[in-house]
C-alpha cells in the first residue's frame, strides 16, 4: 500500500501532464494600496504549475519585500488554488525629500517609505528633516528616536489631521505645527518620547484651538500661551 502511495505522489510531482493538482486559481486578499498584479508578479506563481511543487517560502519572502507589505501568508487551497493574504502598512505621514524640490513620499507603519505621495494619497502630517539612505520606496527611517516619535504620534492619533508638520531639522528643537499657527515645542529629540505621551494626555483635557503655543520642554510642566482675545 505504501508503495502505491509513493508511486502516485511521484507521478503527480514529476509528470507535468497530470492535472490532478495543477494550479488554476490565484487569489489575493488584503491588498488596498498594492496592485494585485504587483503581488502576483512578486510571488511568481504560474497557472498550470503543480500545486505541491510551488515554492511557497520563496514567494512569501519576495512578496514581503514589497514596501507596502507588513505581513504576508500564502496558503495552498487544494485541489487547484493558492491564496496570498497580505497585511499592508497603514500610511502615517508624508516625508519631504530634501533633494526632490518639494517631492513628498508616503511613510507607512514601521517608518518605511512605501511610495510617492499622490493627490489621492497624501497623509495630513508632513515630516521634515528625517534621514533616509535614499528617498525611495522600501527605505526605512534611519534614526530610531525619530521613528519612535512618529510611531507614538500615530498611536495617539496625532497624525490624522490635528497637526500638519513635524520638524526634525534641528534635533535640539523639535516642533509640531498645527492649524491656526499652533506650535508645540517638544525640545531635544532624544527626550521627546514622554513629552509626546504628555501631549496626548493634555489634548484630552483642553481645546487646542484656544492656544497659540504649548511648550513641553520643562519636565512635567506645560507652558500654554493662549490666543489673544479681542474685546469688541
Amino acid at each position: 500500500m505504501g508503495g502505491v502511495v509513493i508511486a502516485a505522489a511521484t507521478i503527480i510531482l514529476y509528470t507535468p501532464w497530470v492535472p490532478l493538482l495543477d494550479l488554476r486559481e490565484i487569489a489575493v486578499r488584503g491588498a488596498s494600496y498594492i496592485p494585485q498584479e504587483e503581488i502576483l508578479r512578486a510571488a511568481g506563481f504560474k497557472v498550470g504549475e503543480n500545486l505541491l511543487r510551488l515554492r511557497v517560502l520563496r514567494a512569501g519572502q519576495a512578496v514581503a519585500h514589497l514596501p507596502w507589505v507588513e505581513h504576508v501568508a500564502i496558503r495552498r487551497a487544494f485541489l487547484h488554488g493558492v491564496t496570498i493574504t497580505v497585511e499592508e502598512r497603514e500610511p502615517i505621514a508624508a516625508v519631504v525629500d530634501p533633494l526632490g524640490g518639494g517631492k513628498l513620499l508616503v511613510l507607512g507603519e514601521g517608518c518605511v517609505l512605501v511610495q510617492d505621495a499622490t493627490q489621492d494619497l497624501r497623509p495630513p502630517l508632513i515630516v521634515r528633516g528625517a534621514p533616509f539612505a535614499a528617498y525611495e520606496a522600501g527605505e526605512r527611517l534611519q534614526d530610531k528616536d525619530m521613528a519612535d516619535a512618529l510611531e507614538r504620534l500615530h498611536r495617539l492619533g496625532l497624525t490624522q489631521g490635528l497637526f500638519q508638520l513635524v520638524d526634525f531639522t534641528n534635533p535640539f528643537s523639535v516642533t509640531l505645527q498645527g492649524s491656526n499657527d499652533l506650535t508645540i515645542y517638544l525640545g531635544e529629540l532624544g527626550k521627546i518620547a514622554l513629552r509626546i505621551d504628555a501631549l496626548g494626555a493634555l489634548l484630552q483635557t483642553i481645546d487646542p484651538s484656544k492656544y497659540r503655543s504649548m511648550d513641553l520642554r520643562y519636565g512635567g510642566e506645560a507652558v500654554l500661551v493662549p490666543r489673544k482675545v479681542v474685546n469688541r
